[in-house]
């Protein structure tokens, strides 16, 4: 029965396309010029009618209708080539999901229900969307843009919304322009309606997986920024909702199957547990990237980067196969970590153990133990998803429980391996100093090593394992890559070797649209169901390879591109902390040209505060829906994977002295030049507090540490993790985490020195420090101040003996005679220098003796730390100019 499976996936996807294709229309079901006769002689047949009206109601259906008469040439012309694919079937299984007749259209309203988390069969919210066209304002809901979920997610119960944040009604477009506003979308959704119908006829697919798969990245593009419902809290996209009927869809028909239901026409009962999450964490990755000597760190950074997100989607992929599921089962993939929606079928628990030890095993024998997969499934059922107040379990629970049980996994790494493989494990391994190392990863080589394409000085050949090998090519691959084709099997065809990690009989290609243009007539013939994704570039259906039952559609990634030097070869660390290098014969015996005289390397780590807790608690009980979830964590991946490009490339700085590392989910990775850095952070800061539409809950805290461009890479991540969870435990008296620490000084206690790491809040105290620092500069430029001023404030910051008093919550000074010291001297300044001089001391003298200063109102540190902050900021700065 597997065509009535495909069918009814398909009939998931475009269930509500009516919803879209109704407000499209300038008028309403009786006198659209859009419905036909034909589809209006439906409005009895599956429009439900109102109880109490007697009026029909749930009219996008019929828009629904319109939409496979209006394609139905192309539809059969594609799909129906089965005698068992129906058009009318096909039609019927969609449109009729609230007036369902046929077992399978009773599986698509069970699915509906299901994504939205509400029982609409018992509701009275139901037939609000009646619509009527004789009521007043009947077509308002053509007006109504999507709301942004942000606005919705509150960790305290008391907050209320104050404004309304209105998403634009628009495809996906990473600038400005699809960043939410309070104002209505300058747009119709007409003029988008015209876009995707335009676009949905390049899909030319004779096979119904391939074209599922094509239409979803196809609904995204347009349909990201459609609400699933005016009703209420229009704040779920269409997508989002699309996408996860079509995940319950499959997954509870896999199941009455299963179950032997589907004979007897049988769905499962409140009680059961038809469905399952399954979750993937791959643990040990910051480990894994950062553990590179500096010397081949800028080589292999990037490709060991992407590596990981080739590895766990590939691993995703192979879950997708075993289960014969789709890409829309897929709820959340990235950072490391996923989630998939299928059925709880009897043979679950087994297949998916056996394909768990099958990739630890093939990661293990790859990476020994540097990397772990742990996976692990819930199952739930329709008491979980639908909110009842005072319910024993939501979804929120749903998440708690698998986020339990893979932390438990990892605490048990590889446990079914230690009986197959004790001897790895537990006998001593023998350590040759002598033996020859990969230059890259430091590691022992193994056999089948590679030759770098260059000398070390006359030293002899640089050698690397074949995995850094790989790294390194899948790196420079990157760089010019505008396609990435996935592959179940090998495509002989194509000159560059396949990236297969793992060695899962996985293959990955990188090409450019030049190369892809070459070989797009033996792509066209390859195998079924090759997936062709475009790299950051929604436009994929106009692509250069249009092959009859390939998959198209496209992928984010943050930092593909990367900063290029005069030679026309990737900067490596020296060049992005300033310095100017000869052309070298190799390029390991560069010599230094020019440069500042300050040349540190910035390595900044930041992520979204509290992420955990959103996802839990964050949304009421009452909105807690898995196309809710789906909405919220597809716009952050929208930022760190795709708009962090777009921060990227628009400022010259960033693109010349910064590397994006890795950033997706809702963590990213950047290294470059230190000051160049600060100044990225504060700028993805300031844009991601927008992207989340201002709200308190939902912060960003950072931390970066400065290196020389020779340090190694691994400690230097250690050290921007110490700043990053000073960001993470800072606290003021209005605001916790919410912060960036990019500074430290020393402090000596009992005669012992101790390093105090700063950390700064957002809204207050980075601003402020900020602007001090350039006024100082100013001042020091203009010599209205003395050049060792700087370091006077630093010298009297560590003699003041700063301490933090839990009770009153801010650091005082122990050695109180140095405040006192430091505000005569400053009055003394005051009448000896010029106005600008004068003007700046009068000012500290009362903000030292004080200690606290009126433009920052909440902040834990006495003014002086805040002056010796922007004053030694600002000297590093002049130190580091070009």
């Amino acid at each position: 029965m597997d065509y009535i499976r495909e069918q009814i996936y398909l009939a998931g996807l475009l269930h509500d396309i009516g919803k879209f294709y109704q407000r499209a229309d300038e008028s309403g079901a009786s006198t659209s010029k859009n419905l036909s006769d034909n589809v209006k002689g439906l409005e009895r047949i599956i429009c439900p009618l109102h109880p109490v009206s007697k009026k029909y109601s749930h009219k996008h259906v019929l828009w629904t209708a319109q939409f496979f008469e209006d394609f139905e040439s192309h539809l059969k012309q594609y799909l129906m080539f089965t005698p068992e694919f129906s058009y009318d079937a096909m039609l019927r299984l969609a449109a009729a999901h609230h007036q369902p007749t046929s077992f399978p259209e009773r599986i698509i309203r069970k699915a509906d229900h299901y994504s939205s988390g509400a029982d609409r069969s018992v509701s009275t919210e139901a037939w609000k969307d009646a619509e009527e066209e004789g009521d007043k304002k009947w077509d308002a809901f053509k007006r109504i843009s999507m709301r942004s979920v942000f606005d919705e997610v509150s960790l305290t119960e008391s907050k209320k919304i104050s404004e309304i944040h209105k998403l634009p009604i628009s495809e996906i477009k990473l600038d400005r322009s699809f960043f939410p506003e309070q104002s209505d979308s300058e747009n119709t959704y007409e003029e988008v309606w015209k876009k995707f119908i335009a676009e949905l006829q390049l899909i030319q697919s004779r096979d119904c997986h391939s074209f599922n798969e094509s239409l979803l990245f196809l609904l995204e593009k347009y349909m990201s920024r459609i609400p699933a419902s005016t009703i209420n809290l229009p704040d779920v996209s269409l997508y989002d909702h699309l996408k996860t009927t079509a995940a319950f869809a499959i997954s509870l028909y896999d199941y009455v199957v299963d179950k032997h239901y589907f004979q007897s026409e049988t769905l499962p009962d409140k009680d059961e547990k038809p469905f399952a999450l399954i979750g993937g964490d791959l643990s040990g990755i910051q480990q894994f990237i950062y553990n590179i000597i500096a010397r081949g760190a800028a080589k292999n950074l990037k490709g060991r980067s992407f590596y990981l997100q080739l590895l766990v989607d590939n691993i995703v992929q192979l879950i997708l196969n075993e289960f014969a599921l789709l890409s829309g089962n897929i709820i959340y993939a990235s950072g490391g970590g996923f989630y998939i929606l299928t059925a709880n079928t009897i043979n679950l628990p087994e297949k998916l153990k056996k394909l768990e030890e099958k990739i630890v095993e093939h990661l293990f024998n790859a990476h020994g133990t540097s990397l772990f997969l742990a996976l692990d499934y819930v199952p739930f059922g329709e008491a979980d998803l639908f909110y009842k107040e005072g319910s024993s379990r939501t979804i929120g629970d749903i998440w708690k429980e698998l986020s339990d049980k893979l932390s438990a996994k990892k605490s048990q790494r590889f446990s079914h391996l230690l009986s197959t493989k004790f001897k790895e494990f537990f006998e001593p391994i023998a350590v040759s100093p002598e033996k020859a190392k990969d230059a890259i990863t430091g590691e022992e080589l193994s056999e089948g090593a590679y030759k770098l394409d260059k000398e070390d000085n006359g030293r002899g050949a640089l050698m690397i394992n074949k995995t850094t090998y790989q790294q390194i090519e899948l790196g420079k691959k990157l760089k010019d890559a505008d396609y990435w084709i996935f592959s179940q099997k090998e495509l002989s065809y194509f000159p560059d070797k396949a990236f297969e990690p793992l060695g899962l009989n996985l293959y990955n290609y990188f090409v450019s649209e030049i190369r892809l243009k070459e070989y797009e007539e033996r792509l066209k013939g390859s195998a079924d169901n090759v997936r062709v994704l475009r790299i950051n570039n929604t436009n994929f259906l106009q692509s250069a390879s249009k092959g009859i039952n390939n998959v198209y559609g496209f992928e984010w990634y943050g930092g593909n591109k990367y900063a290029i030097n005069q030679f026309g070869e990737p900067k490596v660390f020296e060049e992005l902390s300033g310095i100017t290098l000869n052309a070298p014969n190799s390029k390991e015996d560069a010599k230094r040209e020019s440069g500042p005289s300050l040349v540190r390397l910035g390595v900044l780590r930041m992520d979204v505060d509290n992420l955990g807790t959103i996802f839990r608690r964050g949304l009421p009980e009452s909105k807690r829906s898995f196309s809710r979830y789906s909405t919220l964590s597809r716009s952050l991946d929208y930022f760190f994977k795709g708009y962090i490009n777009t921060i990227w490339k628009d400022n010259k700085e960033f693109s010349m002295y910064t590397q994006i590392i890795y950033s997706g989910g809702d963590d990213l990775f950047i290294v470059g030049k230190w000051d160049v850095v600060i100044e990225m952070a504060y700028a993805i800061q300031k844009e991601f507090k927008e992207w989340v539409c201002h709200n308190p809950d939902i912060t960003l805290s950072g931390g970066m540490a400065s290196v020389g461009p020779k340090f190694p890479l691994l400690k230097a991540a250690t050290y921007s993790e110490r700043f990053e969870k000073a960001a993470k435990d800072y606290i003021t008296d209005k605001s916790a985490k919410n912060a960036f620490s990019f500074i430290n000084y020393t402090q000596y206690i009992s005669g012992k020195p101790q390093e105090i790491t700063m950390a700064f809040n957002w809204p207050n105290e980075f601003p402020y420090i900020l602007q001090l620092k350039e006024y100082i500069k100013v001042l020091l430029y203009k010599k209205d101040i003395a050049e060792g001023f700087p370091s006077a404030m630093y010298n009297l910051m560590q003699q003041a003996d700063f301490y933090y008093d839990e009770k009153e919550r801010r650091y005082l000074p122990k050695a109180v005679r140095v405040i006192w010291l430091t505000a005569y001297q400053f009055k003394r300044s005051a009448q000896e220098k010029s106005d600008a001089a004068k003007s700046f001391y009068k000012s500290w003298v009362q903000n030292i003796m004080t200690g606290r200063i009126d433009e920052v109102p909440d902040t834990s540190y006495h003014a002086l730390q805040l002056l010796a902050t922007a004053a030694r900021w600002a000297s590093l700065e002049e130190r580091s100019k070009l």
